[in-house]
């Protein structure tokens, strides 16, 4: 009976897991014991042990009174995960030189025109930033262009502990209600960044794509965190 109950907590621990790993969770969101469970097929218990273990590894936070919430990132937490990123994903960006497809280039090449087109709307913009559709839009694409780069690589172990700690995702879901941190400045220096890595990864120069990615990664920390402070200093 035991190992009954210990396998389905699993089971819910990994459901839960994927789905914020795939967004259909996103931070702030309420894990709700009986809806989980009819969507694993499982009774509340399980779901019950599987929370309590995501409590411990800081991916879920129990309000007192309230109940369970897929955690918001604070600032610290931010910049430990851009870190994570800067190592493994600059990492990837080599690596994606050697292995990346003819296909998986088409679809970055048709992004960086997405990213581009957006551009062009910020500077029609008399408020000098992005609509929040626009950069819900722009914010959709970084999670797609850095997903194919990573799956370029052909490196498992890099994309298994990016994706397990959802260091992409929750860095740009982190930033879903923050439009106004798409400026004009911002959407070019991205635009150039990421013709500069494309134009690696078609080379096939490994270094290059490496270093691109990894300037890119820490540019967008610091843009982040400096936004985050100035928002917090308004507050």
């Amino acid at each position: 009976m035991y190992e009954v109950t210990e396998n389905l907590a699993d089971r819910a621990y990994r459901f839960i897991k994927q789905e914020m790993q795939d967004g259909a969770l996103v931070p702030g969101v309420q894990l709700v014991n009986r809806k989980l469970a009819a969507k694993i097929g499982v009774s509340v218990i399980p779901v019950r042990e599987a929370i309590h273990r995501l409590v411990s590894e800081g991916l879920v936070e129990h309000v007192p009174g309230a109940g369970a919430f897929v955690r918001n990132p604070n600032r610290e937490d931010l910049e430990e995960l851009y870190v994570l990123r800067d190592a493994l994903e600059s990492c990837a960006a080599a690596e994606a030189a050697r292995y990346i497809t003819p296909h998986q280039l088409d679809d970055l090449d048709a992004l960086l025109a997405e990213f581009n087109a957006i551009r062009k709307l910020v500077a029609k913009r008399s408020d000098g930033h992005a609509t929040p559709t626009q950069f819900n839009r722009w914010l959709d694409l970084e999670e797609d262009f850095h997903e194919i780069v990573i799956d370029a690589s052909r490196n498992r172990l890099i994309a298994k502990v990016i994706r397990e700690h959802r260091a992409v995702t929750t860095v740009f879901e982190s930033q879903r209600n923050s439009s106004k941190l798409l400026t004009l400045d911002l959407a070019e220096k991205t635009c150039d960044s990421k013709q500069q890595l494309l134009a690696a990864l078609h080379a096939g120069d490994g270094p290059l794509a490496r270093e691109v990615m990894s300037a890119q990664i820490q540019r967008g920390c610091r843009d982040v965190l400096a936004f985050l402070r100035q928002q917090e200093r308004r507050s």
